[in-house]
């Protein structure tokens, strides 16, 4: 914990270790990271704010991140489930920015909702509508993806 919370690291790893524990059920890792609700809060929401934008409304919605802002409010009001998803990620801004200060099960209901939205966008790239498809399958390797694209990115690390 120390080093996810030290200057210099993204702490938007800290929500892909978290969401990695929340699916695999790994209960001692789960409550060592939510023994820091407030960096928690911040990096989850950080987490869901980054896969809202880079992983699901492109590949569920086919919206880019630098759209045009009429395109953008064109499918808020055609698409309600899109109107639906850009409030939730309103949301997710917020707590990222430290705004809104959520306590530990709103972590744990925004880390289930990275893991939908991870499957949703995987089920939507490979058209596969699979019942055999499980969560706990697609996520892990969806989460270690988005971790190497974090840790080689050029922008600077998020700061708390």
């Amino acid at each position: 914990m120390p080093e996810a919370t030290s200057v210099g690291n993204d702490w938007r790893l800290l929500g892909c270790a978290y969401v990695q524990s929340f699916i695999t059920n790994d209960k001692a890792n789960q409550r060592l990271m939510e023994a820091h609700p407030i960096e928690l809060s911040a990096s989850i929401g950080r987490l869901a704010f980054t896969v809202t934008e880079e992983v699901f409304f492109p590949m569920v919605f086919g919206v880019e991140t630098h759209c045009s802002y009429r395109a953008v409010e064109y499918l808020r009001r055609r698409d309600p489930e899109f109107g639906a998803a850009w409030v939730r990620r309103v949301r997710y801004r917020r707590q990222g920015l430290g705004l809104t200060m959520r306590p530990i099960s709103r972590s744990r209901h925004v880390a289930a909702d990275i893991a939908r939205m991870l499957c949703r966008s995987w089920a939507h790239q490979h058209n596969a509508d699979e019942p055999g498809v499980r969560v706990c399958d697609i996520v892990p390797v969806m989460l270690e993806d988005l971790r190497s694209t974090l840790c080689h990115q050029s922008e600077h690390p998020t700061d708390p």
